[in-house]
């Protein structure tokens, strides 16, 4: 009796560590019972385990291969967070969640559900996120999320949904909602304000990566607490003022990867308060000057992975002087930026230039007051005098976290960089000066051609009729512009022969020309 008594003692004693260490915490799970906390992510479960702890309060078996939820999710009425994503679940029974009345967060993402309504989501009445990103759902039926009313991020992203499969009454019930994706789906047009009334207190709407093209005028206007709008890869070619309004406050846009071919500048103008803007991988070729005037409020910048950007203006951000954080990185045909860009951003804390295809870059384009951090590598830098004299700037700002591109050559030091300098602003003065010189006479030429024309013309006609002039005769008194007959032309050019003066008449000497009047006289006996 004594013994048997000792052997329950024992039994007593070490059962409940077993229970523990093999019953409650399946292989490849770790489980926490002071945290409340089971995580079986890549465990190889193929079912939700039924012996765990029932007081647990988080359960993560993400990365299984489950492919049902059955009753057992109902021995775990004390969940606060359900994490089933990556698995392969198919479908969810009607009512799977209906213990689960202390659920806040519940994770179904990449899964293959195809179909959810309004009996999927029953019991759920404290739950504030529900993921059901990358699945096969293509349509949302009427009062679908009506038992979430607490419901404050929805994510519906990566699945089917049509516009066709939205119903009007989809969205109905969350009166809480704040958060909600749709992008990467099957949308062609912004749906109607009918679909969306009933979550009209969003505050971040993501629906990009549909095939939008156009929106319509007004058609986020039913948002109007909305602080931010994804419309990143939409296939959009342009926007306009209109298609903004009723959401003038926004603070954060993402308009990169569509198709504009010039900045729309008249489209973001009336964004007053915006704060955040991505507008990369787009078609246009410069950003002008004043490209983004009227965000006086705008503070971080992005401009990534732009295949045509070749040039940035000076004034591209003279009106957004609160900037603090800009990227224009991986824009490989981007080989201008105008000297002074960023001179005038002086709360700028975070530049990075990074992998575009910038040849010269030297420390009069940037704004050295509050700036942090600046990258500058992977460009096909000319490692000169400018570089050389930006890098020496960095390595003595001390507050100044930089990166840099290497030289595969010799960099030229300060004092060659002075000497170089020197001897350019030699060539240039000297350059300068022939410059104004030739420019000079040209000038006193232009300025004095008449003068110099009707020089030129006297000169002429004295040399011409200087010979028959003799000595203290004016030549300037002889009228010259008196006609000459063929009979006083040929006795003049036959008295200049006489006195050995050989007359040229049509470009020869006259007695080279066969019909010159020297041949149609009769010579004299003697020279016969």
């Amino acid at each position: 009796m004594t013994l048997i008594l000792s052997w329950l003692f024992i039994l007593a004693l070490i059962v409940p560590d077993l229970s523990s260490s093999l019953l409650h915490c399946p292989s490849r799970c770790h489980c926490d019972d002071e945290k409340l906390d089971v995580n079986c992510e890549e465990g190889h479960l193929d079912v939700v385990p039924i012996a765990l702890n029932p007081s647990i309060q988080r359960l993560v078996i993400r990365n299984n291969k489950i492919r049902i939820i059955d009753s057992s999710v109902h021995f775990y009425s004390e969940l606060t967070l359900l994490d089933l994503s990556y698995n392969y679940l198919f479908s969810i029974p009607d009512r799977t969640f209906v213990r689960q009345s202390k659920l806040q967060q519940l994770n179904l993402n990449h899964n293959k559900i195809s179909v959810i309504s309004n009996r999927t989501f029953v019991g759920l009445a404290e739950l504030l996120v529900l993921n059901l990103r990358g699945n096969l759902i293509d349509q949302i039926e009427p009062m679908t999320f009506a038992p979430l009313v607490k419901l404050e991020e929805l994510n519906l992203g990566q699945n089917r949904i049509e516009n066709l499969g939205l119903s009007v009454d989809g969205f109905l019930g969350l009166i809480d909602l704040k958060i909600l994706y749709l992008d990467d789906n099957r949308l062609e047009v912004v749906p109607a304000d009918d679909t969306f009334r009933p979550v009209d207190k969003l505050a971040e709407l993501y629906i990009g990566t549909n095939s939008l093209s156009t929106i319509r005028n007004g058609a986020f206007a039913v948002f109007s607490e909305l602080t931010l709008l994804d419309l990143r890869s939409s296939l959009l070619r342009n926007v306009s003022a209109e298609t903004f309004a009723g959401i003038e406050n926004i603070k954060s846009l993402n308009l990169a990867d569509n198709r504009f071919e010039k900045v729309p500048s008249q489209a973001l103008a009336v964004l007053r308060r915006l704060e955040e803007l991505s507008i990369g991988q787009n078609y246009f070729a410069a950003v002008p000057g004043n490209s983004f005037r009227g965000l006086s409020n705008l503070k971080r910048f992005e401009l990534r992975g732009s295949l045509y950007l070749k040039r940035i203006e000076r004034a591209a951000f003279q009106t957004n002087t609160n900037l603090e954080s800009v990227a224009i990185e991986s824009n490989k045909a981007l080989t201008e930026i105008e000297e002074g860009t960023f001179s005038g951003l002086l709360y700028l804390k975070h530049l990075s230039l990074r992998n575009n295809g910038f040849q010269r870059l030297d420390e009069g384009m940037f704004s050295w007051n509050n700036l942090r951090t600046l990258d500058i590598s992977d460009n096909p830098i000319n490692c000169d005098c400018y570089y050389s004299k930006l890098l020496h700037r960095l390595q003595t700002a001390s507050r100044i976290s930089y990166n840099a591109t290497g030289c595969p050559h010799h960099l030229p030091d300060q004092w060659e960089c002075e000497y170089i300098l020197d001897k350019n602003k030699n060539l240039i003065s000297v350059l300068v000066l022939a410059v104004a010189i030739v420019t000079a006479i040209a000038l006193t030429f232009y300025r004095f051609r008449g003068l110099l024309r009707e020089y030129v013309h006297n000169g002429c006609k004295n040399k011409t009729h200087g010979g028959g002039a003799g000595p203290g005769v004016d030549i300037n008194s002889v009228d010259y512009e008196k006609a000459i007959t063929e009979d006083d032309y040929v006795i003049r050019q036959s008295n200049l022969y006489n006195n050995q003066v050989q007359p040229i008449l049509n470009g020869y000497p006259a007695y080279m020309q066969q019909n010159s009047v020297y041949y149609n006289k009769p010579l004299p006996i003697t020279e016969l």
